[in-house]
């Protein structure tokens, strides 16, 4: 009995080793994967400020909008007019909210492209147009 249990706990201690082998190569591989796919080894990848739309503002998402916190200096924003304060309500004629953030608009649209941002400033409602720029 005694060498049976011996027996089996050699096989155990086999079996972890082979896991933690296979685990190990396994974890080396993804992770190989993964830094080829991020360095763009399987063919260029874009940078994002190449293709990234910019608006050049910091947002707080509200229920009823996206109240503008920031406007950096030389952005889109900043030649569009937009305003620390403003609150952003659409994106072309579409509603901006905590539901619906200005990102996923941006995702469908490339630098360059112009758009209609709807806006609340001291209650009055402004449409503006805006040229993407890139991502710094």
């Amino acid at each position: 009995m005694n060498g049976n249990r011996r027996s089996l706990w050699l096989w155990i201690t086999a079996l972890v080793w082979i896991g933690l082998a296979c685990g190990c190569a396994g974890l080396a591989a993804g992770g190989l994967v993964g830094y080829l796919i991020g360095r763009g080894s399987l063919g260029p990848a874009p940078t994002p400020s190449a293709v990234t739309p910019w608006l050049g503002i910091r947002v707080a998402y509200e229920a009823d909008g996206a109240r503008i916190l920031e406007v950096l200096p030389n952005s889109p924003a900043e030649k569009a007019g937009l305003r620390s304060g403003d609150r952003i309500v659409a994106f072309e004629g579409k509603p901006v909210d905590q539901a619906h953030p200005l990102a996923n608009y941006l995702r469908s649209h490339r630098p360059g492209d112009t758009v209609r941002l709807t806006v609340l400033r001291d209650g009055e409602e402004h449409t503006l147009s805006i040229t993407l720029g890139r991502a710094p």
